[in-house]
């Protein structure tokens, strides 16, 4: 099973966001450098979050992103669902036309045990415990250098 690029490159920019100080701003092209998000992408999925109330935007020559909302409040189940993905391990579960069996299926009720069961390990992590993460990883490459 993939995880969407979307909900992915979603995912790094709430991160990066919930790394900067309290009322800091990034800008889109210094979240694209440092989280290796093709700018056009990044575009696309900021005006998603803004939408769905995960980030706000400030314009102007000052401008750039930051979160709407505290990072323990956001979880990855919450990006995925705003994203308007599914985390189904197959199409069936969330487009019965693809399948003429849907409905009649024994591995069916299984897929979708295991959707349940992943989604509610995505609702236990925050953006916060990954920027906390994330925040160990860098600490960790400075001391190397």
């Amino acid at each position: 099973m993939l995880v969407p690029m979307k909900v992915d490159y979603g995912v790094r920019i709430l991160v990066h966001l919930a790394s900067l100080k309290p009322d800091e701003i990034a800008k889109a092209t210094e979240i694209s450098k440092k989280r290796h998000i093709p700018e056009k992408f990044l575009f696309q999925i900021s005006n998603e979050l803004i939408e769905k109330k995960f980030i706000k935007s400030l314009r102007g020559p000052k401008g750039g992103y930051s979160l709407a909302k505290s990072p323990n409040e956001i979880s990855i189940a919450d990006i995925i669902e705003g994203l308007d993905k599914s985390m189904a391990p197959v199409s069936c579960l969330y487009n019965s036309d693809i399948c003429v069996i849907s409905g009649h299926c024994s591995q069916q009720d299984m897929w979708s045990d295991i959707e349940q069961t992943l989604m509610s390990k995505l609702e236990s992590v925050t953006i916060k415990d990954l920027a906390e993460k994330d925040r160990t990883f860098i600490d960790a490459a400075k001391l190397e250098n």
